[in-house]
Order: C-alpha cells, then structure tokens, then sequence
C-alpha cells in the first residue's frame, strides 16, 4: 500500500549536451514538492567538459550542524574509475560556485525528504566547453604548477613555500571547515580554477588511494565526520533516576537522549590534551513521562501511585573548550 508521506517520486533522466541548457527543481521558483528523488546525467561528446551555473536565486532546507541531511541538491564527477562528489548544497545562505566537470559526465541528485518548506529550489545551467591539458610541472617543484583556461593563465601556491612552515601550514588548514574556504584564503582571485585541477587526471602525482578507489570521496563530508568527534553537543542518554537525584519514585521511561557536550578540543594543536569540552549554554527542557510510587499497583490504588508527569533535564545548547589560560572559544 502506497504511503504519499514517505514513498519517494523517483526520475532518473539522461541528458545529451550539445549547447546551452538548464535543469531545475520542480516548480522552480515557487516551492518545490516533498518527497523526491531526482537524478540528471550531463553527457558531453568526448575531449570535451561541462560546465554548470547555478541561479542566483536559490533555496532549500536548512542544514543541521552544517551538514545537509535532508533537502539537498548534489554534483558528481563520473569516470569509468571513480565517482568524486564536487559538492552537496542546502539553505539558502549562499549560492553555490561555478563548477565544471573533469570528465564529459556529471551527475547531478536533488533530493527532499516529506517536511514542507516555502523555499524557491534551484536552477542549474549547464553548458559544454573544450578540454585541455595542464601543461608540464616546474622542473624545480612539481607541486608548482601553471596551467591555462580559455586564455587566462594562473599560478597555484606550492605547499612547500618556504616561507611558510610546515606548522604554520597546518595551523592555517584547522581554521577553515571546507575545501573551498582554504582554497579561497591561498589564492582569493583563481580559487575555482585551483578547485578544478584538484580533480584533473595527473596519475603519476596521485597516490595508491586513487587508483583503487571505487566508491566516492568528499574531502568536506570527512571534516564533517570530524566534527562530531570535536567539542559539540551529542546525544546522551541519562539514567532519570540518577539524574534527578531521586529514590523515591520510579520513572518509565527510564532512561532519555539529553544534548550534551562531549569530544576533544583542537584535536592535533599543542594544547589540545589540556583542554576541556564544557557547555557555554545550557536550558531546561521538559519531558513528559510516567511517574511510579513503590507500593501495591491494585486497581484501587493506581490512580494514586501513577500518572504522567512533566520533568526539567539540562540541555547543552553551545559547547566552549575551557583551556588554562586561554578565554572560552
């Protein structure tokens, strides 16, 4: 039997790419509908690449805790080797980049879950241009390479500059939480294209990891999965009885999830092991649940030895990592 509040609309469509053209969420710009799954495949002729263009006006789902769970719209790169996912965007905050693809394939999944939101969706343009080649490395450092698009010439930073230390690299890197930030911060004016020729076929440079992978490979997904393990709330399941302090009465049920801080603290800095993960703001919530007395449970007795009852457990809503010396951050 068909459940519309969670059976999912299915559509997977191929596309031909021979000139200019667009695909969009459904009802684009008005609200898009619930409960969809919709996948487009951009094919190119060969020796050539797509290039995609989001609408300024754009909209989906907000994330929760920067990560786009629900409503989402996602761009893969497809190769005979390897699926590379080049992104994954909700909300409505900032409009997606330019992107264009290593390969003459891409894939592009919009999803949305059965939660109503009044948001616009997307639009995507998509378009075909020539391929080329990164010319040859520096014979000096190949980590230095100079490569051209469409006439213009760019230089990406070596991360083996001198002048800046290993440390101080890395120092760097634990301050941004996408590839796309970092990237920005070394090279604001040519970021896009230094995020293109991350994914460029160089195999001589690329480690046995890539050669063997099959499956995919979001470097922002694993610093989300990081995340969790850093000072944050999470869910943590308490003992009522014990967390009240009570030995009276008995609860069912008897145990429920709060949001506490946990993890570690600048995970890989010189400080971290002296830091510690404590909530920066804390709430009381209410729960309702059954509340026992001890005693005989008879018909005549329970209504006065059991009802439901509203009980205040603390959540944490900020966590701050509290290092000696140092203020809250």
């Amino acid at each position: 039997e068909s459940n519309h509040l969670t059976d999912l609309y299915r559509r997977d469509e191929t596309i031909q790419v021979t000139g200019n053209g667009h695909v969009q969420s459904p009802r684009f710009p008005n609200s898009y509908p619930r409960n969809l799954l919709l996948t487009w495949r951009l094919l190119s002729r060969e020796k050539t690449r797509i290039q995609l263009a989001f609408d300024n006006q754009f909209g989906l789902e907000e994330a929760e805790n920067d990560i786009c769970r629900y409503d989402f719209v996602e761009v893969e790169d497809v190769s005979e080797t390897s699926t590379i996912i080049r992104g994954r965007w909700c909300g409505h905050r900032d409009v997606p980049p330019r992107i264009t693809s290593r390969t003459n394939h891409i894939k592009i999944t919009f999803k949305s879950d059965d939660y109503f939101v009044a948001k616009p969706g997307f639009k995507i343009y998509y378009s075909f241009v020539e391929d080329f080649q990164p010319a040859a490395a520096s014979e000096t450092n190949w980590e230095s390479v100079t490569s051209s698009v469409s006439g213009v010439s760019y230089h990406s930073p070596s991360v083996t500059d001198p002048t800046l230390t290993a440390d101080a690299l890395d120092k760097t890197v634990s301050e941004f939480d996408t590839v796309e930030d970092l990237l920005k911060h070394f090279n604001p004016e040519s970021w896009q294209e230094d995020l293109e020729n991350l994914y460029l076929d160089t195999p001589h440079h690329r480690g046995r990891s890539y050669h063997d992978r099959k499956s995919k490979v979001d470097l922002d997904r694993l610093n989300d999965d990081v995340k969790r393990y850093s000072c944050t709330p999470r869910n943590y399941s308490v003992n009522l009885r014990e967390e009240l302090k009570v030995t009276n009465v008995v609860f069912f049920p008897r145990c429920l999830l709060v949001q506490r801080c946990g993890g570690n603290c600048g995970c890989g800095s010189a400080s971290w092991k002296s830091c510690s993960c404590s909530s920066g703001k804390t709430v009381k919530k209410y729960h309702e649940v059954l509340q026992f007395e001890p005693g005989h449970l008879r018909r005549r007795a329970r209504a006065k030895r059991m009802a439901l009852v509203d009980i205040q457990l603390d959540h944490h809503e900020r966590c701050d990592c509290i290092c000696s010396g140092r203020p809250p951050r």
